[in-house]
């Protein structure tokens, strides 16, 4: 197991910025999720750790040990690629055996007529045959090591690139986004599944994905990346529940969060959409504010109620297990996403009025940089407390 740290970490292209100084410690033995949309520099930064690409400045360090001019096969990291990357040609036992093969073999023990005859070799390979029956033992692909990556389906594809990983017993494991190629419901499966491994191995994770819902569930902290920068890390409550980015609180959670205008008195009470927040700003600018209200933290209301907003319902999706309602306001074009339980649910039609009011404590309140504003509660009587 190893711990991993970025410091002051770039990348860049010809004059085309990709990491923008990334910082980042990695605890041994953690599963870390690098998240976020195309195109920000996640798989970037999984590489260079890797050693497939170079930094433009910054170091990376394994256990405390700068690895900068270490080659790849010697960081002692396992990278599981998106395409499985299976040799085609080989069965399955063999391409577990490959990896193990070319690091305990010695040139001529791999030499293909007179390797055989070695005494050392006959050794080494009952060694190897070993751990890779461990590992076939451990994935359950016992009965599919006489068989050929052609002949397997995705999820069966996946855990043998796993294996191939795991029988190296590697410092960390590297994984740039290996599930996004199955269906969704194998998708959900191989993330049970890699959870239990990572538990069972007990050895570092660095998980890169596109994907909120496989940060979410797997992660012990998440790094959101955007356009280079390294957003926030923290553990996926932390993250969901404390967004220190307004980009982080659209990105993060499904349906995005509601984002409304607001603004700030002099006295740090914000307005949103015609109500009185139930906070006041500890350090009040007077000006436009931004107001985060998360789908599931609006209620229906009657009409006529205080502190409600109101709309026309242009859109409802019933999932079963939830209902989102989808309503617009008059003055705005931007449709508002409330989530509701199908119990508490009578029969609403598109073009109908429905009312809505904020979970007290709930409304999160952003600067015009997009930032986090400490938000506090009032006292009852309304002055700043």
């Amino acid at each position: 197991m190893a711990g991993i740290a970025l410091s002051g970490v770039t990348k860049s292209y010809g004059g085309q910025s990709v990491i923008n100084g990334v910082d980042l410690d990695i605890h041994d033995g953690e599963f870390l999720t690098l998240v976020g949309p195309s195109g920000c520099g996640k798989s970037t930064t999984l590489r260079i750790i890797a050693g497939l690409e170079t930094q433009s400045s910054g170091d990376v360090s394994i256990d405390g040990v700068s690895v900068n001019e270490t080659r790849p096969s010697l960081r002692d990291l396992a990278m599981v690629f998106q395409s499985y990357a299976l040799y085609p040609h080989l069965t399955v036992r063999q391409n577990l055996m490959t990896p193990l093969r070319l690091r305990d073999l010695s040139f001529w023990e791999r030499f293909p007529l007179l390797g055989h005859l070695l005494p050392s070799r006959r050794a080494k390979m009952a060694q190897i045959e070993k751990e890779v029956q461990i590992v076939s033992e451990t994935l359950k692909i016992e009965p599919l090591l006489a068989r050929k990556p052609g002949q397997l389906s995705g999820g069966q594809r996946q855990r043998v690139a796993l294996g191939r990983a795991m029988v190296r017993n590697p410092a960390a494991f590297l994984m740039d986004e290996p599930l996004s190629n199955l269906d969704a419901s194998l998708r959900v499966h191989m993330r049970a599944e890699l959870s239990a491994l990572h538990k069972k191995l007990k050895t570092t994770f660095i998980y890169v994905t596109h994907d909120q819902a496989e940060a979410l569930t797997m992660s012990d902290r998440i790094a959101v990346m955007m356009d280079g920068d390294l957003l926030q890390l923290g553990s996926p409550e932390e993250v969901y529940q404390n967004p220190q980015d307004i980009r982080v609180a659209e990105f993060i959670g499904s349906p995005k969060m509601n984002i409304l205008p607001g603004h700030c008195d002099e006295f740090g009470h914000i307005t949103c959409a015609g109500l009185n927040l139930d906070g006041v700003l500890a350090n009040p600018a007077p000006g436009p504010v931004s107001v985060g209200l998360r789908p599931e933290h609006l209620t229906l209301t009657d009409a006529g109620a205080a502190q409600s907003l109101s709309g026309k319902l242009t859109y409802k999706e019933n999932l079963g297990s939830d209902v989102f309602f989808h309503i617009t306001q008059e003055d705005s074009e931007s449709a508002i996403i409330i989530r509701a339980q199908p119990l508490a649910v009578t029969p609403q039609k598109p073009g109908d009025t429905l009312h809505c009011a904020p979970v007290p404590g709930k409304p999160l309140v952003f600067g015009t940089d997009g930032r986090r504003l400490d938000f506090n509660q009032v006292a009852s009587s309304g002055e700043p407390a």
